[in-house]
């Protein structure tokens, strides 16, 4: 879900930048990316997942 508005100022011009992924023993994180172009801040959401959950949803698919 995309934010509406920026935390910082609550300005309605926002981007989003590349989404970064990491692979962790427990999970897997999706980070995105977004920036003001109002305020120039740049904020964050993580979207944590556990390992099992990905492998699960995998088998569907195959």
């Amino acid at each position: 879900m995309e934010p509406l508005m920026c935390p910082f100022c609550g300005g309605t011009n926002i981007i989003e930048a590349e989404e970064s992924k990491i692979e962790l023993d427990a999970g897997y994180w999706i980070i995105y990316h977004w920036a003001c172009l109002d305020c120039h801040e740049t904020f964050d959401k993580v979207v944590a997942t556990p390992t099992g959950e990905i492998y699960e949803e995998d088998e569907h698919w195959s």
